[in-house]
């Protein structure tokens, strides 16, 4: 009776083990309930948080709260449009297709400009890839999302969001052939609006809407919020400016202050799980730091599709071999020249038709112009973006607190494309195929702080599968001879 006892024992005992073992694997597939809340400051410079240089109480209590980074390696180029849809995606540009924020098609022979464009709100720019909000809503979930650059360019439309508030002209009553006609029609900047977000509107309106949300009786598990703010100032100042201080200021308060006031009047705050992100760093650059295109080749031999801290330069069959050559003979010693097939693989923008036949990479703090009679006059310091972060450091930030997150910590560099498979995590939904790398990012969730990973957890499973039916079968052995 001694021996059955044992024997029986033991078999509980084994198969407990494989129950727990099980009951983890299936915990690390990120089931979780809670809404996920991703707030986009753009152009928030990630060592002014670390110096010290603004006052910034809220993002110092989340991170006391909850988890940071040192920073997050932003895609290439650093530009607002290709990063936020790499957050969504987890894919590089060159794999999205978003490979800048303005950039021109071979294929359609159509140009695709940010924000106030109709090409912005074209769904063949997009077709290329599915955003994490879409993913969750086609398994049952549901999102909302305010102002995030590029949710308008998909025929589904998140279960919450805010349209365009300025739309002068119905995108869908023009032709896409038109549109080059309908640009550069008004002074001022933008230099026309086709259709755009009102980005007047105060933040606090945006969380008060995003509040209404989360009170329905059927809220968003996943919720996008933008603001443009430091960028927008960033783009009229020096970084080093009291400006570009208030502005950081400003959404430390208005918009990460007033985000959390909101939740913990509404009895949420410990209960969602929030991250706060950039899409960007900046960089000073200034009048006596440009480089004119006009000093090398004939200004009628190409389209310079994109300039500034970038060079998309395209032209067609022997003018490519003529505009490279001069280019490269100028020995400019402030920027770099490469033929689409040369561009450095660990730009990840080489492998798409709407990169350029030639692109120029002036040096940080540099920007490229086509002629001086339409630059910028006088003597100007202002902050840009869009160098590749390999060089410039333009990388973003990362804050974040919830019940999913550890407390207290900060950790080490990750990439853009590995928020995506952290937020399907939390979603509790199936990553679609991605650049990204959970291993890289799990240990800020709280479920991984001392366990091993998903996959070695499976493979544990398996491995002892086999073991615990060897054991039970000699422990039915042993009890049939007893």
């Amino acid at each position: 009776m001694t021996r059955q006892k044992v024997v029986i024992e033991g078999g509980l005992i084994s198969y407990l083990a494989l129950l727990i073992l099980q009951t983890s694997l299936a915990q690390s597939k990120g089931k979780d309930s809670e809404t996920l809340i991703v707030v986009s400051m753009d152009g928030l410079r990630w060592q002014y948080i670390n110096e010290g240089f603004a006052n910034t109480p809220n993002l110092d209590s989340i991170a006391r709260e909850g988890v940071t980074s040192k920073f997050i390696k932003t895609v290439v180029p650093s530009k607002t449009w290709p990063n936020h849809h790499s957050f969504l995606t987890g894919l590089y540009p060159e794999s999205h297709g978003i490979v800048s924020n303005k950039f021109f098609d071979p294929v359609y022979q159509e140009k695709f400009v940010l924000d106030y464009d109709c090409s912005n709100y074209d769904p063949k720019f997009y077709n290329a890839s599915e955003p994490i909000w879409l993913t969750l809503q086609k398994n049952g979930g549901r999102s909302g999302v305010y102002f995030w650059p590029g949710f308008g360019g998909y025929p589904e439309k998140p279960t919450f969001y805010e349209k365009p508030a300025i739309c002068p002209v119905n995108c869908s009553e023009i032709n896409p052939k038109d549109l080059p006609n309908m640009r550069n029609s008004r002074s001022g900047w933008p230099p026309y609006i086709h259709c755009m977000v009102n980005h007047s509107e105060p933040v606090a309106n945006r969380i008060d809407k995003i509040m209404r949300w989360l009170r329905t009786d059927l809220p968003p598990r996943l919720v996008l919020l933008y603001s443009e703010d430091p960028d927008s100032t960033g783009h009229g100042f020096s970084i080093e400016s009291d400006q570009y201080r208030a502005a950081m200021e400003r959404v430390d308060r208005d918009t990460v202050g007033y985000l959390i006031n909101s939740l913990k009047n509404a009895n949420m705050y410990d209960k969602v799980n929030i991250m706060f992100v950039s899409d960007h760093s900046m960089t000073d650059t200034s009048s006596k730091r440009q480089i004119f295109l006009e000093d090398y080749i004939n200004l009628d031999d190409f389209q310079l599709v994109e300039g500034g801290a970038v060079g998309h330069i395209w032209a067609e069959g022997k003018q490519v071999d003529d505009i490279y050559r001069n280019l490269t003979s100028a020995n400019n010693a402030h920027m770099r020249v490469y033929k689409k097939e040369d561009i450095p693989e660990e730009y990840h923008w080489k492998h798409n038709l709407r990169i350029p036949p030639i692109f120029v990479d002036p040096d940080v703090g540099w920007v490229i112009k086509t002629e001086r009679s339409k630059a910028r006059q006088g003597n100007w310091t202002v902050g840009d973006h869009g160098w590749p972060s390999t060089r410039s450091k333009s990388y973003s930030v990362f804050f974040a607190r919830g019940p999913a997150f550890r407390k207290g910590i900060e950790v080490s560099s990750f990439n853009t494309v590995d928020l995506y498979p952290l937020m399907c995590n939390l979603l509790g939904i199936e990553a679609k195929p991605n650049n990204g790398s959970f291993e890289n990012v799990r240990l800020i969730l709280k479920e991984y702080a001392s366990k091993p990973t998903a996959k070695g957890v499976s493979y544990l499973c398996h491995s002892l599968a086999p073991l615990f039916l060897i054991v039970s079968s000699v422990m039915f052995c042993i009890l049939m001879t007893d």
